[in-house]
């Protein structure tokens, strides 16, 4: 592929990364309880842990979505995409929590990993032109 089928293959892919967790963060500030029980959580506490959690994903999205003028937050995106990978595998083993969890480990672990090889792909373009 040439350097600009690069450059724009990697900004479609931060656009949906950071559209997938504005998404989700809004679901959850507005629909806290329901989505937690969604993903299979049994949850009896209050609503603003979920809720707050909600909005830090929203954040995590625009800062995702900054990436496509910022170079260095897509290391920011690929660091906390391994990061939620590594966490929720942890937390199936030692938090007990659901099995949905293994499907969103694999999820964000993919989104990483996919930013990361068009990242370097692009860069390699970038690098040879």
């Amino acid at each position: 592929m040439r350097k600009q089928s690069w450059q724009v293959a990697l900004k479609v892919l931060v656009l949906a990364v950071a559209g997938h967790s504005i998404t989700a963060g809004i679901l959850l500030v507005i629909f806290p309880l329901w989505m937690l029980k969604l993903a299979g959580w049994d949850y009896t506490g209050q609503a603003f842990w979920p809720s707050q959690a909600g909005l830090f994903l929203m954040l995590l999205g625009s800062a995702y979505a900054l990436a496509i003028r910022l170079r260095a937050l897509i290391w920011f995106l690929i660091v906390s995409k391994a990061c939620a990978f590594v966490f929720l595998l942890l937390s199936l083993v030692w938090l007990n929590a659901p099995k949905v969890v293994v499907a969103m480990a694999v999820g964000d672990g993919l989104m990483g990993l996919c930013v990361a090889l068009v990242f370097w792909k692009q860069t390699r373009a970038d690098d040879s032109a």
